[in-house]
C-alpha cells in the first residue's frame, strides 16, 4: 500500500487514508493487522462499523479533515456492496451505507452543501443521511471522501425499474404504470428544487455564455466523434442543432438554484414503493468549480425526462417491442413528469423556478454529451445516443 498523503483515525486499529493512485487521489479504508502493519480494509473488517460510530458521536474537526454528523443512530455489522465508478459501498447493520470515495474528484465539492441544505429544509425525497467526511488537500479545495446514508432494504436502480416499466408498458399497451411512476419523479424532483430554492439567485450574462458556448462544445465533440449514426446526424443537421443551443444565450436573468446537476433515472432508486434521489456529486463531465454553480430548473428536468427516452431505447434494445407503441409510452411517461413537476412546484409557491422554455436545446444538449460518452468511455452505448438524436430533433418519431 503506498504510504498515505493524510489519514484520519476513525478507532484504535482503523483508519481512512489518503492516498495517490493513478495521478489522482483514493480514499481508502485501513486496518492494523495483529503485526502492526497497516493494509487495505474490507467489509468485515470494521472501518466501516467504525465510521459510522464516530459519527454517533458527533460533529468534529481533525486536521485537514472534517465529520459531519446528522444522526446519533449507531450500528455494525458489515456487508459490501461492490464498486461503481465513484464508490465502494459497505452495509452496517442493514441500517446504513457506507461510501468510500475511491476516486476523489476535485474540490469544491457538491455534495456535502446540497445534502446539508435538503436536509434542513426538510426533503424526505433522498436516503436519510447519516454524515460526511470531507478533506481539505493542501494545494486545493474540501472535497468528500465518504458518505453515510440510510439503506434501503430492496432498493431497485432507477436504469432497472424504468427499463422494466417502460417494456412491459409497450407489450401489454398500457402505460398507467410507468406513467404514474414517471409523475410521482416529477413530483419528487418538484419537491428537491423548492427545498433548494433558498439558493435562487438570476442567471447573468455570463452564466448564459457559458451554457451556451458549452452546448457548442458539445455539438462540436459530437461531430467530430467518428461515423456512428449519431455523429452523421449530428453533422447533417448541425444548422437546426445550433438554432436549438444558440437560444441558451438568451438565459440572462432566468432563476437558477443548486440543483442536482446530474439528474437521471440512474439517479433514482425506488424502494419500498416511494422513488429516492441519491448521488449529489454534480454533472461529472464538467470542471469541478462549474459542478458547485447554480443551474436552471429545467437542465435538471432536461436530464429526466431525457433519459426516459433513453430507457426506452435500452428496453427496445432487449425486447422486441412495437416501434408505435414504445413512442407512446415514452412520450405519455415524460409528459406525465414534467406535469406533475410543474403542478408540484406550483402548490409549494416555488413555479418561478422552472422556465420550460430551453427544455428542448438542454435535452439535446444531453444527448450530444451521450455521444461524447460512449466515444470516450462506453462504445457499447453509443446505439442510445444513435437513436435518441434523430428521435429527438423529430420529436414524435419512435425511438
Amino acid at each position: 500500500m503506498t504510504e498515505p498523503l493524510d489519514a484520519l483515525d476513525l478507532s484504535d486499529g482503523t483508519r481512512l487514508a489518503i492516498v495517490a493512485v493513478d495521478g489522482g487521489r483514493s480514499a481508502v479504508p485501513m486496518i492494523r493487522d495483529q503485526d502492526g502493519r497497516w493494509r487495505r480494509a474490507v467489509a468485515g473488517d470494521g472501518a466501516a462499523d467504525a465510521l459510522v460510530g464516530m459519527l454517533a458521536n458527533g460533529s468534529r474537526r481533525r486536521g485537514a479533515f472534517a465529520v459531519r454528523s446528522y444522526t446519533a443512530d449507531g450500528a455494525t455489522g458489515e456487508r459490501a456492496i461492490g464498486v461503481d465508478q465513484t464508490n465502494e459501498s459497505v452495509i452496517v447493520g442493514d441500517a446504513a451505507v457506507v461510501k468510500w470515495a475511491t476516486h476523489l474528484q476535485d474540490g469544491p465539492h457538491p455534495a456535502p452543501r446540497r445534502i446539508g441544505l435538503l436536509r434542513e429544509a426538510g426533503f424526505g425525497g433522498m436516503p436519510t443521511p447519516w454524515g460526511v467526511v470531507t478533506w481539505q488537500p493542501p494545494d486545493g479545495v474540501e472535497t468528500m471522501v465518504a458518505y453515510v446514508d440510510e439503506y434501503l432494504p430492496g432498493a431497485v436502480d432507477g436504469w432497472t425499474w424504468a427499463v422494466e416499466m417502460i417494456t412491459e408498458a409497450a407489450l401489454r399497451r398500457q402505460p398507467g404504470p410507468v406513467v404514474a411512476a414517471a409523475a410521482s419523479v416529477g413530483t419528487v424532483v418538484a419537491e428537491l428544487h423548492a427545498a433548494l430554492s433558498g439558493t435562487r439567485t438570476l442567471a447573468s450574462t455570463a452564466d448564459a455564455q457559458r451554457w451556451r458556448s458549452e452546448a457548442m462544445a458539445s455539438l462540436e465533440i459530437a461531430c467530430l466523434a467518428g461515423d456512428s449514426d449519431a455523429s452523421r446526424c449530428a453533422r447533417a443537421r448541425r444548422r437546426d442543432i445550433e438554432g436549438l443551443l444558440d437560444g441558451l444565450g438568451d438565459l440572462v436573468g432566468t432563476p437558477v438554484v443548486e440543483g442536482h446537476g446530474d439528474l437521471h433515472v440512474g439517479q433514482v432508486l425506488r424502494a419500498d414503493g416511494r422513488f429516492v434521489v441519491t448521488d449529489f456529486d454534480g454533472n461529472p463531465v464538467l470542471p469541478a468549480a462549474q459542478r458547485a454553480l447554480p443551474i436552471p430548473a429545467a437542465l435538471d428536468l432536461a436530464g429526466m425526462t431525457q433519459s426516459l427516452t433513453h430507457a426506452a431505447i435500452v428496453a427496445a434494445r432487449y425486447t422486441p417491442l412495437d416501434p408505435v407503441a414504445l413512442a407512446e409510452v415514452d412520450a405519455a411517461a415524460r409528459a406525465a413528469l414534467l406535469d406533475s413537476y410543474a403542478r408540484r412546484l406550483d402548490v409549494l409557491g416555488h413555479a418561478e423556478l422552472y422556465d420550460p422554455k430551453p427544455l428542448p436545446a438542454l435535452r439535446v444538449q444531453q444527448v450530444l454529451r451521450e455521444i461524447a460518452y460512449a466515444t470516450r468511455h462506453l462504445p457499447r452505448w453509443m446505439y442510445v445516443p444513435d437513436a435518441a438524436l434523430p428521435a429527438l430533433l423529430d420529436e414524435g418519431t419512435p425511438p
